[in-house]
């Protein structure tokens, strides 16, 4: 086998997905995903299965966002990473050279760390919106720290013909699914809170650690394409990953000392509008989130109706990205109400309307008007300051010299 360190970029374009590409087939007692494509990431079907593992009424109210969850559980492989150069990380803890203090060695097990605090933080706060986002994520992290090449230095050996070990799961999976069995509530038991959550994560890093060789011996050793034991061995470490981030949720509830809200009994959404900035050279932006009965931002089709014309909203580019849309009207003077509407399936839609007349509710003026304006005050100040000196002087009777010429010729 190949040795020696890597980078930090090359590792995230070989994040795998631990052999989980289609385990929505499981049965886990929760709604299935709006949007189909999501129960064929690993890392949303894994924050799926923990759900159906807290106790009640906590279940109940993931269970009701599991939807979210799909969707929060994917983003530090997508937005985050694009965002945050800090992010690469925090996917990773490189055991055999493991520095706290180096993040060029992995950050996983702080980024645990930080992220339950964030959750109970939310938690108290009653931002459930903010926690979703902060579930998913640990869940994504905790995902991570079960797949044994996220914990270690050597994360892609290649086989004898020079096949990724990543791409040899990504190719073999498929046809081992029948062959995984993802746990259920009946199987754990009542879901413990951690003590030590870093200490938490690095116990179970080295456990992922320990398959390596194992399935090192299988596909590059003996040149196998599977095993019953790396059967086992996936279904050993997808567990760990749902009953680990099962605890690291309820960690953080059980620390904030809450309880999470009733459930609305009616699905309403109401529409929030951000900022309108209209220029009148060029397109305007109107920033605006769509939230439901708790305050969740969620997706929605949005858009706006004024002076006869209907504008649709498109997806804001702001991490994160759900429920945030921006709408873009030509400029000018509008002589009707804004009137925005949201709707989405199974939700009471929202209708909001700015009363904003003529002109237009707000105006971002160019800077270079902006700079004219000003020097156009100042001249004016200065002009009127000069005259009402003139004035003083000559009533005084005194001899006035007010500028110097540039050819040094004084007028008197």
């Amino acid at each position: 086998m190949p040795e020696g360190s890597v980078g930090i970029v090359s590792r995230a374009e070989t994040s795998v997905r631990l052999l989980l590409v289609a385990l929505c087939i499981c049965q886990t007692g929760i709604p299935p995903y709006p949007v189909a494509a999501w129960s064929m990431d690993a890392h949303s079907t894994i924050a799926n299965a923990a759900t159906g593992l807290l106790p009640s009424p906590w279940r109940q109210f993931f269970a009701y966002y599991a939807g979210l969850l799909a969707e929060t559980a994917t983003y530090p492989d997508t937005y985050y990473r694009e965002s945050d150069p800090n992010e690469s990380p925090r996917h990773f803890i490189d055991l055999e050279i493991w520095n706290p203090n180096d993040p060029s060695t992995g950050t996983l097990p702080q980024a645990v760390e930080e992220f339950t605090g964030e959750m109970e933080s939310a938690i108290r706060a009653k931002d459930w919106n903010s926690m979703f986002i902060d579930a998913g994520r640990l869940s994504h992290y905790m995902a991570d720290v079960t797949q044994p090449y996220h914990t270690t230095v050597n994360y892609d050996p290649q086989t004898r013909n020079g096949v990724g070990v990543h791409q040899l799961f990504e190719s073999t999976s498929l046809a081992h699914l029948s062959e995984i069995r993802m746990v259920g509530s009946a199987d754990v038991g009542p879901i413990i809170p951690i003590s030590n959550v870093t200490t938490f994560v690095i116990e179970t890093a080295v456990q992922s650690h320990s398959f390596l060789s194992s399935i090192n011996q299988t596909l590059i050793d003996e040149g196998l394409q599977w095993s019953p034991e790396l059967t086992n061995i996936v279904e050993n470490r997808t567990n760990a990953a749902i009953i680990a981030t099962a605890r690291v949720w309820y960690t953080a509830m059980v620390r904030s000392n809450s309880l999470p809200p009733e459930l609305p009994k009616v699905d309403e959404l109401s529409i929030v509008v951000e900022s309108i900035a209209l220029n009148s050279t060029s397109y305007g932006v109107i920033r605006l989130h769509v939230i439901d009965s708790l305050g969740v931002k969620t997706r929605a089709d949005v858009s706006l109706r004024v002076d006869g014309s209907t504008f649709r909203g498109q997806v804001a580019n702001v991490v994160p990205p759900v429920g945030e849309y921006v709408i873009a009207v030509p400029s000018g003077t509008y002589n009707t109400d804004f009137v925005f509407t949201a709707h989405k399936e199974g939700f009471r839609p929202a209708t909001e309307t700015l009363r904003v007349g003529t002109p237009s509710p707000s105006i971002t003026i160019p800077l270079p008007t902006v700079v004219a304006l000003t020097v156009m005050v100042a001249a004016l100040i200065a002009l009127v300051w000069y005259r009402r000196t003139i004035r003083h002087d000559e009533s005084q009777g005194k001899s006035v010299v007010s500028i110097v010429m540039p050819t040094k010729i004084a007028q008197e």
